[in-house]
């Protein structure tokens, strides 16, 4: 017993020092009102500019071509539906920026992740990181 007591008082703290230094996930439900679609894998809400994770959809700004524009905008168009529609975003909100100082998170209407749904209706690619691909031919 006496051992047991050691062994708890001797790893508590380290117990302790992994919950308090490991970074949680925060979930927020935004109003539809409330959110502004940059393009088709980026929002604002007030000062806060988030990256939608898990897709990849075209560039609006600085496009590589006329076909990446007309797609990007196109899912602009797409995500500002989805989530007007439902009438809120809920977004499971990461722990560390991107490279460009926005919060990454996954973007949920209606309980579905909308980067599965921009996929499923080409207007997005799956994306984790690291070199995107082209949107022109």
């Amino acid at each position: 017993m006496k051992r047991l007591l050691l062994l708890s008082a001797a790893l508590a703290p380290l117990f302790i020092a992994a919950v308090w230094i490991e970074p949680t996930k925060r979930t927020e439900t935004l109003s539809a009102s409330e959110v502004i679609a940059v393009d088709g894998d980026t929002i604002d809400h007030d000062d806060d500019r988030y990256r939608l994770v898990g897709f990849d959809a075209p560039e609006t700004f600085r496009p590589q071509c006329r076909a990446e524009k007309t797609l990007g905008l196109k899912a602009k168009a797409r995500l500002t539906e989805l989530i007007q529609s439902a009438d809120q975003i809920e977004l499971v909100i990461q722990p560390d920026l991107d490279v460009h100082d926005r919060f990454l998170a996954v973007g949920r209407v209606a309980g579905q992740d909308v980067g599965a749904i921009l996929i499923s209706e080409g207007l997005a690619r799956p994306y984790n990181g690291g070199k995107r691909q082209s949107w022109c031919s």
